[in-house]
């Protein structure tokens, strides 16, 4: 117990109190650029129906839906897909028997996306004129890629036509939802 405590006042210690600059947490002109990518406002709908709507879409870019949790408009989805590229392992080939040691490529992948839906604020002049909500979707696309040497490495989807072609077919699914055809 006597070490426990002595571990715990060494680290309350060493944490001490930090200031941080005032500009900690304001997004860089990248990071504004990515977010404006990845998110798309839709107007005059049910959240209900819009997640919906989100999952559907998903689901029908052949996606598994992973987690969905309604009160918070969360969907997380995933997919498996074989990462093998053939350019990829003849090149890998050609520099193990140039410099000695194994080929190492690509073999298996899985996307992964995460889609948050929240509520666009306004102001109280514009919320009483408007009985339908705005909300703000936000959806992330990354792929996590496993090797043939057991290695693994992730990253963020940054392609801009996946994003738009997602927000397309939400649309498209949102229009079909709203007129229940």
């Amino acid at each position: 117990m006597k070490k426990l405590l002595a571990i715990i006042a060494v680290v309350a210690s060493l944490s001490g109190c930090t200031t941080l600059s005032p500009n900690a947490f304001l997004l860089s002109a990248d990071q504004l650029a990515r977010r404006n990518i990845e998110t798309r406002k839709f107007s005059n709908i049910e959240e209900a129906t819009l997640l919906s709507a989100a999952a559907n879409v998903l689901q029908d870019m052949g996606f598994n839906l992973d987690n969905s949790e309604v009160k918070l408009g969360l969907i997380t989805a995933s997919k498996e897909r074989d990462a093998i590229n053939p350019r990829q392992i003849v090149s890998s080939l050609f520099v193990a028997a140039l410099l000695g040691g194994n080929a190492n490529f690509d073999k298996e992948q899985k996307f992964v996306v995460s889609l948050v839906i929240k509520p666009q604020q306004t102001s109280g002049v514009e919320q009483k004129n408007t009985e339908a909500k705005s909300y703000l979707v936000r959806v992330t696309f990354q792929r996590i890629v496993r090797k043939s040497d057991g290695d693994s490495y992730a990253e963020t989807l940054k392609d801009q036509e996946y994003y738009s072609g997602f927000f397309e077919k939400l649309s498209k699914s949102v229009f079909i939802e709203g007129q229940k055809l």
